[in-house]
């Protein structure tokens, strides 16, 4: 498993097998042995530059994404969150120690951000998104994420330093999301606000991503409580689309009909 999800964080750049195994944490004679065996059963493919997820994996994910491809049950919200603020919605979830973003949805203001689209991968915590997404893990994964992210944030990230994290993953978790302006791309500014699933699990994180000069003192109230009933609406319907799930609270069902936001 571990062979299997460091070639997905990577994918599709394929991985020699030093690499591999170094990612993985394996030595590298386990590593071949255990490639080995993966690609005996097609979940594992060896190419002339390396090695990448076969295609028994792409039919295992497209199996999976019924279940856990967030991206229909999201697409309102995103929507609504671009249309009213006219900014950009994201939508992101957690693949081993990163935030992919899976989903975006564009205002009408003519200047909006553009370094995170669907594709983009950033180590946990690099990003309102990713940081999101980190405070909302259980302490002791989250320190293997900040261990495990800790030579590329250096390299790519220096300004996300272990100091950094420490301090933002508190303040989100004591104001319920998270917020970054400028730390890795100037000028630019996100909110960020994760879903859990009944299990108290989380499922993805919202974004709002604008122009730093329109996220002033005065509009951030607004950006919050619309991210929060976007959040509560998106847990209600995963909580629908689940068969085994507790019953969707009320308030959840009738948040449906609309909240009496005024628009930003």
């Amino acid at each position: 498993m571990a062979l299997l999800r460091a070639l997905a964080a990577v994918s599709p750049r394929p991985l020699r097998l030093t690499g591999l195994a170094a990612d993985a944490g394996l030595h590298k004679a386990t590593a071949h042995r255990l490639i080995g065996a993966l690609a005996a059963e097609g979940l594992v493919e060896r190419t002339a530059r390396g090695f990448e997820l076969g295609p028994d994996a792409w039919l295992l994910g497209q199996a999976a994404a019924a279940r856990f491809d967030h991206r229909d049950l999201a697409a309102a919200s995103l929507d609504r969150i671009a249309g009213e603020t006219g900014d950009v919605a994201l939508l992101s979830i957690i693949a081993g120690v990163n935030a992919h973003c899976i989903a975006r949805a564009e205002g009408d203001h003519p200047i909006l951000p553009t370094s995170i689209r669907p594709g983009t991968v950033r180590p946990l915590g690099c990003g309102a998104h990713a940081l999101a997404l980190l405070a909302a893990l259980p302490d002791s994964q989250l320190r293997h994420a900040v261990e495990a992210t800790r030579d590329e944030r250096a390299a790519s990230y220096p300004v996300i330093t272990d100091a950094y994290l420490e301090h933002k993953v508190a303040e989100t978790r004591r104001n319920g999301f998270a917020r970054a302006g400028g730390e890795i791309v100037q000028g630019m500014a996100a909110v960020s606000m994760v879903a859990f699933d009944p299990w108290r699990r989380p499922i993805a994180a919202l974004t709002f991503n604008a122009l730093a000069s329109r996220l002033g003192a005065d509009r951030l109230p607004g950006i919050v409580a619309l991210l929060r009933d976007e959040v509560t609406l998106l847990e209600a319907r995963f909580r629908r689309s689940v068969s085994d799930a507790p019953a969707p609270l009320a308030a959840h069902e009738s948040a449906e009909h609309g909240s009496g936001r005024e628009q930003q």
